[in-house]
């Protein structure tokens, strides 16, 4: 059997990803990053599972603060996106650049962000470049429930393959 590394990667590619502004920590030592790779795993109780790269500060952070913020990206504000391609921290009441609060759990609440998650992570598998962790959603709000999120598969980016 040979194995299609070209079709393995259009393949990957074509799976659907929201983009998002994901938070850890406190004050100055708070990050954040544009992460593509999640979704929800369970009903009860409400679980996200996110694939994180493992030298990131973003990851650190989540690992050593054990909660994180979910930022939904608006479906076509590449601007934010972009922005946290490289990691964002506080300046006042901006983070990364943008109008945003912090969260009680810590983390950033992105104002623009059509809605937000706040979880407690509960487990992380150590396996791969990007180590997948397993948080359960405590907290949660809508800040414009007219927008949509963006996808991954709507930008010109690639992300994975």
């Amino acid at each position: 059997m040979s194995f299609d590394l070209s079709a393995k990667k259009h393949t990957l590619r074509l799976l659907h990803h929201n983009v998002a502004i994901v938070s850890s920590g406190f004050g100055s030592n708070a990050v954040g990053a544009t992460v593509t790779w999640f979704m929800q795993s369970s009903f009860e109780p409400p679980l996200i599972c996110m694939a994180v790269k493992v030298d990131s500060r973003l990851y650190e952070a989540i690992r050593t603060n054990q909660n994180l913020v979910i930022s939904l990206v608006k479906k076509d504000d590449k601007a934010l996106a972009g922005a946290f391609f490289k990691p964002g921290t506080w300046d006042d009441n901006e983070f990364g650049g943008f109008p945003a609060r912090a969260h009680e759990f810590g983390g950033a609440i992105i104002e623009s962000s059509p809605a937000w998650l706040a979880c407690e992570v509960k487990t992380i598998v150590e396996e791969g470049d990007h180590h997948l962790i397993v948080c359960e959603v405590l907290d949660s709000g809508i800040n414009n429930e007219d927008e949509q999120a963006m996808c991954l598969s709507e930008t010109a980016w690639h992300y994975g393959g």
